[in-house]
């Protein structure tokens, strides 16, 4: 009996949290199934793109922030 395998199943599978077996279960489907091959590299890219991703914060906040910490409370509502 064939698994099915989900884009949950992926996702641990592209971070490296499936087990052994399981990784060797989900890399013969991909050779087997187009479908889930394709799913499989849209998920690989778009951890790329997230990984890739410059994320800041609004000066806004960053004020709030260093307001918060030296005690004075926000500045900037």
């Amino acid at each position: 009996m064939t698994k099915i395998f989900t884009q949950k199943d992926l996702i641990k599978f592209l971070y490296h949290e499936t087990s052994e077996e399981e990784s060797r279960e989900i890399n013969r489907a991909l050779l087997c199934d187009s479908e889930l091959q394709a799913l499989f590299n849209e998920l690989k890219a778009t951890i790329a793109q997230l990984d890739d991703a410059q994320l800041e914060p609004a000066a806004s906040t960053v004020l709030n922030i260093l307001s918060y910490s030296r005690g004075v409370g926000p500045t900037v509502r």
